[in-house]
Order: structure tokens, then C-alpha cells, then sequence
């Protein structure tokens, strides 16, 4: 009898938890798989992508957490606004196109950048492996 009003306490307990917002950015060089990598999240098919012109913005539900990913385009011009990104966001997802050997420095140099950021000192950082044959 203790067990069950235990359980039916945590149940409530849980039930009255407010929703927790998170922010995410997606980052990486362009082409790299981070449109494809955020519909795979999504359960959807990564084929046929187009590239990303500035963001997109993906929203989730994971039981009490409303996650927002903010996939940011990674193309030379548009790295600049990854920036403006860092305050709001909780974490960050770098994807890298592990096939693609001729821009490594390029995103090395990419990825040196957004870990020297002030702004995400402190936030998680995952490193997500992108190749094109991980989804075939």
C-alpha cells in the first residue's frame, strides 16, 4: 500500500514539474550534414537536403523539455551570425563531415573559433560525426 501512494506521490510530483525550455545550435561548415543530422533527430528521412540559406529552426518535444535547435547555415559569409547565437543557447552541436579530408583545417579553424567564444564557455559541446554513408 506504501509503494502505490509512493508511486502515485511521484507521478504527481512529476505531473506538476514546470516544462523546461532548451536552446541548442547546430553548427558546422556548409555541407557538412547538419540539416540532415537535425531530421534525423526527428525520426525523418536525411535525403534529399537542401542547403541551409541562413537558419532553420526545429522544435521538439522530449518528455518535459521543449528543445529548439537553431541549424545555422556554415557557409564563409554566414559564420559571422553563429555569434549572435551563443547567449541565448544552453549548448552546442558541431557537426563534422568526416569524408570530406580536403577542409579539416577549415574546420578546425571553424571549431577553434566557437570554443574560444566567451559566450560558450562553460555549455556543452558535442561534436557530431556527419558522413554521408553513416545513413545508407
Amino acid at each position: 500500500m506504501f509503494s502505490l501512494m509512493a508511486n502515485c506521490c511521484s507521478w504527481l510530483k512529476r505531473w506538476q514539474e514546470p516544462v523546461r525550455k532548451v536552446t541548442l545550435i547546430m553548427v558546422g561548415l556548409d555541407n557538412a550534414g547538419k540539416t540532415a543530422t537535425v531530421r534525423g533527430i526527428q525520426g525523418e528521412s536525411p535525403e534529399d537536403v537542401a542547403p541551409t540559406v541562413g537558419f532553420s529552426k526545429i522544435d521538439l518535444k522530449q518528455g518535459r523539455f521543449e528543445v529548439t535547435i537553431f541549424d545555422l547555415g556554415g557557409g564563409k559569409r554566414i559564420r559571422n551570425i553563429w555569434r549572435n547565437y551563443y547567449a541565448e543557447s544552453y549548448g552546442v552541436i558541431f557537426v563534422v563531415d568526416s569524408s570530406d579530408i580536403a577542409r579539416m583545417e577549415e574546420t578546425k579553424q571553424a571549431m577553434i573559433e566557437v570554443l574560444n567564444s566567451p559566450k560558450i564557455s562553460g555549455k556543452p559541446v558535442l561534436v557530431a560525426e556527419h558522413n554521408l554513408f553513416l545513413f545508407s
